[in-house]
């Protein structure tokens, strides 16, 4: 890993603080910025990506430069497969439970707010499967305490009000495994509200443990009949929509909710999500960078809109 994050940074002026700084690019100057745009714009060029000639530079866009040298030196562009095979067979597992815990919830004609409390929970249940994070997680212990601990943010009433209007949603997905949570508030929304249109978001390649649409094929998803998959075509771990595919554009711009997934997604999105009401994120907080910024803990859930805050 060290390897692959010098083999990007080495020319750069601040390289020892960038490093202990945990990649805060406070500490970047305006050259090392423009050194790093360059790098950007010619990986993405090569791919086909045009990016505009001055643009941020969040974590999850670089993330792809320092992933593609992992995958170089290892020599497997795929170092998470097993890891994420594993994740959702495992997931899988614990999902048919809660699936049977749903059903019997609506069918006890519960309000709206009482089913996607619980569904909205056992979905982010999902986010602490993270190989990509820097601390490692239980989900037995996660899955027994779920349904009572207290979120730092959980912005269910304003999410409703909204999805209550709604005609399209997208859902943003994060990591292998998370997926599999992430049916259980898409079978509740579709019991909820039978004339929604759902699209779920998958990365377009492979990198860290994210989740493709090559992962749900091979694993035989439920997610195929129950919403529309979308292969973002976004390269990054956080979906960032200069990178989408024209596919998953126009079914951004038209959406009237959209639900991301995980912090990778946060990373990237919330900038713009401060001016997009429609924005919502849910994830559990994973590193100290996340953690200082949001002013919360760690291992701190949270469920909210930046447009409300």
């Amino acid at each position: 890993m060290l390897e692959a994050i010098v083999a990007i940074f080495k020319d750069l002026d601040n390289f020892q603080n960038f490093l202990k700084n945990h990649f805060d690019f406070s500490v970047l100057t305006n050259q090392d910025k423009a050194k790093l745009q360059e790098q950007l714009r010619v990986f993405f060029k090569n791919k086909g990506i045009v990016l505009e000639s001055d643009f941020e530079i969040p974590p999850t866009l670089l993330a792809v430069l320092v992933y593609e040298k992992i995958s170089e030196i290892l020599g497997n562009t795929q170092p998470y497969l097993e890891i994420k095979t594993r994740s959702i067979a495992q997931a899988r597992i614990y999902k048919q439970g809660f699936l049977r815990n749903l059903e019997e919830i609506l069918g006890q004609g519960l309000s709206a707010e009482e089913v996607l409390e619980y569904a909205v929970r056992i979905c982010v249940l999902g986010n602490v499967i993270d190989y990509g994070s820097q601390y490692s997680f239980d989900l037995n212990l996660e899955s027994k305490k779920i349904l009572e601990t207290n979120f730092a943010y959980f912005s269910l009433e304003s999410f409703i009000k909204r999805v209550e209007n709604a005609k399209q949603i997208v859902l943003i997905g994060d990591n292998a495994g998370e997926n599999e949570f992430d049916e259980i508030l898409i079978v509740a929304l579709k019991a909820l509200y039978p004339n929604l249109e759902i699209y779920y978001f998958v990365r377009g390649a492979d990198i860290i443990n994210d989740i493709t649409l090559k992962d749900l094929k091979n694993s035989d998803s439920a997610l195929f009949k129950i919403c529309k998959v979308v292969d973002s075509g976004v390269l990054s771990p956080g979906f960032i929509e200069a990178l989408a595919s024209v596919e998953a554009k126009e079914i951004y711009k038209n959406a009237d909710v959209i639900l991301a997934k995980g912090m990778g997604n946060f990373e990237s999105m919330e900038l713009l999500a401060r001016s997009d009401c429609r924005v919502f994120f849910l994830f559990k907080i994973k590193c100290n960078v996340v953690r200082d910024y949001l002013k919360k803990s760690l291992g701190d859930f949270v469920f909210f809109s930046p447009f409300l805050q």
